[in-house]
């Protein structure tokens, strides 16, 4: 989902909260969020395709921008 779905879901208080979790060796981190009816939904552009991010300091840009104050980050 697109962040700016993901932000009218965080508005209407459908998600509880927001991940960071590696996605490969190389240092690749994905954003998924926790919906509050169970499952996950991950972030992806506007074409459907996965958002990788090179560091945590964009991949939680991108958390925070849906709403979210904290992000949780999973160790590698």
């Amino acid at each position: 989902m697109t962040i700016t779905e993901l932000r009218n879901l965080y508005r209407a208080k459908m998600l509880v909260e927001a991940i960071i979790e590696p996605y490969s060796d190389e240092g690749e981190w994905i954003v998924e969020f926790r919906h509050q009816e169970g499952g996950f939904l991950l972030l992806t552009g506007p074409n459907g395709e996965e958002c990788h991010y090179g560091d945590l300091d964009q991949a939680s840009k991108s958390a925070m921008a849906v709403g979210f104050k904290q992000v949780r980050v999973e160790a590698r």
